[in-house]
């Protein structure tokens, strides 16, 4: 009689756990998969003026990293366009720099912010225009564009700008996946983290 009963239990045992197992397995499978990276917003397309290009145009079926910037920025700017400079340095090395990656830095302020001006800085960050683009329109167009990403910004006084400190990660159908934060002086930019964003979109696109 125990011995039965000990029977009766095992069977349903096994049969709850192969339930279970294969519920796990069903739920699995139906379950809504979410992207890693959702889609926050799309970028209706724009052209600019390039520095080195003469034009730029978003639809280029390319990833981008997108920062707005200006040349007098005491801070934020300068490091961010440092931590560029080693994204392109791993880009590079990846073999997906300018192919398949691209840097866009925008500069909030082309009145000062000249086609001479902003090729000497790209120069100081031995920027290689193969893959990493400095943008520049006039106030309206950066205004507009601007307001495309949500970009707040304000001029202070004839040299220094109050600015959003956020960068754009831009896949090749201009939908924003990412935002990141831009670099200051206690801390870079997570290039670790941007890096793995990015391959991640290459790969999947």
């Amino acid at each position: 009689m125990f011995s039965n009963v000990n029977h009766s239990k095992r069977v349903r045992f096994v049969l709850f756990i192969l339930i279970s197992v294969i519920s796990f397995i069903i739920i699995y499978w139906l379950w809504p998969k979410y992207d890693r990276l959702p889609v926050l917003d799309t970028v209706q397309p724009f052209q600019m003026e390039s520095v080195h290009d003469d034009k730029y145009d978003l639809n280029n079926d390319k990833v981008k990293l997108i920062s707005f910037f200006y040349t007098n920025c005491p801070d934020v700017c300068p490091l961010t366009m440092v931590d560029f400079k080693e994204l392109q340095f791993n880009f590079k090395k990846e073999e997906i720099f300018g192919k398949d990656v691209e840097l866009v830095a925008i500069t909030l302020d082309p009145e000062h912010d000249s086609k001479q001006v902003l090729t000497e800085y790209a120069k100081s960050f031995e920027a290689d225009p193969k893959g990493w683009k400095w943008l520049r329109g006039t106030k309206a167009e950066t205004k507009q564009i601007a307001n495309r990403f949500q970009m707040q910004y304000q001029r202070l006084d004839d040299n220094f700008f109050s600015h959003s400190i956020t960068m754009y990660l831009v896949d090749s159908k201009n939908q924003i996946r990412a935002i990141y934060d831009m670099a200051n002086t206690k801390k870079p930019i997570d290039k670790e983290s941007i890096m793995k964003d990015i391959d991640y979109l290459v790969k999947s696109e």
